[in-house]
């Protein structure tokens, strides 16, 4: 946990408690050692955790915010599991992935599990009525904007006309919303105003794409907890930002796009480890990497032009500040 903000480290041990009571709450044969399997791999409980430090910056109590917060990182979750399945990953946080673990059809019904048990979380929770419908059509709303997102993500996989307005489009619905629903639903909680619900979605959209713009240059130069794979998006064919730019921007010779294209279009069991570090060495030559850099660290710039809008003291900006930061800066 060393890695995370200094301002929601404490709402991280939190969450861990209120996660441990709901999953020893009831046992559900054949699901919950799937569901304690998923959560057992860790993350960084980055989502839930702005939730409740969401809630205490707009004068709310945070255990009021942690049916919501759990809510939050189960759709998380739930998402992975569709993702690794729809992406045929087997490893992610260094882990053999759900499906990996214990088969297809037990995976999906887990996560089925999953997204009802998210949904009851909002509605049982001690809320005022017209708050939890909120924090309902919230969550939905959100939901389907990352389901549209992922269907434009695969279908879009190693298309030789991606531009960055599409990737922009792509992770603005699969990647914003869910980063954003958090933090708007702990100001819900607290009972901010609507006019600072406002600002906050637009918050989202200008650090969401800069968070998935760091976890496609995290892809490339680190992993992504992969078992040490690097290059997992060039060999799953991914719109990635920095194969439009290099599309869009001509970058290299015609020939060398020509590569790159049919690289990622390939499919992923014949796609070489000399494949993955063309592409990656390409992209240097041409500072591609470079390019996707800047382009987190001006939404960054944008994300704190928003930020100043909000109505919130001083050292409650600064905390949003530190996990705008920490969103362009991270390694993991």
């Amino acid at each position: 946990m060393t890695e995370l903000p200094e301002s929601i480290k404490t709402h991280v041990l939190s969450l861990e408690e209120f996660f441990e009571q709901e999953n020893t709450r009831e046992t559900h044969d054949f699901i919950t050692e799937g569901l304690n399997y998923q959560f057992s791999t860790g993350g960084k409980r980055l989502r839930p955790a702005l939730c409740l430090l969401s809630c205490e910056l707009f004068g709310g109590d945070p255990d009021k915010a942690l049916p919501f917060a759990m809510a939050t990182e189960i759709l998380h979750n739930f998402l992975l599991i569709h993702d690794d399945i729809e992406d045929d990953d087997v490893m992610r946080r260094d882990q053999k992935t759900l499906w990996a673990e214990i088969g297809l059809p037990n995976a999906l019904n887990v996560a089925d599990f999953m997204i009802a048990r998210a949904y009851g979380l909002i509605t049982e929770s001690q809320l005022p009525v017209d708050t939890s419908l909120k924090l309902c059509r919230a969550f939905s709303h959100v939901l389907q904007k990352t389901v549209e997102g992922q269907a434009l993500d695969i279908n879009l996989r190693g298309h030789p006309d991606v531009t960055l307005e599409t990737y922009y489009r792509i992770v603005t619905l699969k990647t914003a919303y869910y980063l954003a629903l958090p933090w708007v639903g702990g100001a819900m909680v607290a009972g901010a105003e609507e006019t600072s619900l406002g600002p906050l979605w637009k918050l989202g959209r200008r650090l969401g794409p800069a968070f998935q713009i760091r976890d496609d240059l995290i892809d490339l130069t680190e992993g992504k907890g992969r078992g040490g794979e690097v290059g997992c998006d060039i060999r799953e064919g991914k719109p990635s930002i920095c194969y439009a730019h290099a599309l869009e921007g001509k970058k290299g010779s015609e020939e060398e796009r020509g590569r790159l294209v049919e690289i990622v279009r390939a499919d992923r069991n014949l796609t070489t480890e000399d494949d993955i570090a063309w592409v990656i060495d390409f992209y240097r030559r041409e500072q591609v990497l470079d390019f996707a850099q800047e382009e987190a660290n001006r939404l960054a710039g944008e994300s704190l032009e928003v930020l100043d809008s909000l109505p919130l003291p001083d050292a409650g900006k600064e905390s949003f500040r530190e996990i705008i930061r920490f969103v362009v800066d991270r390694k993991v």
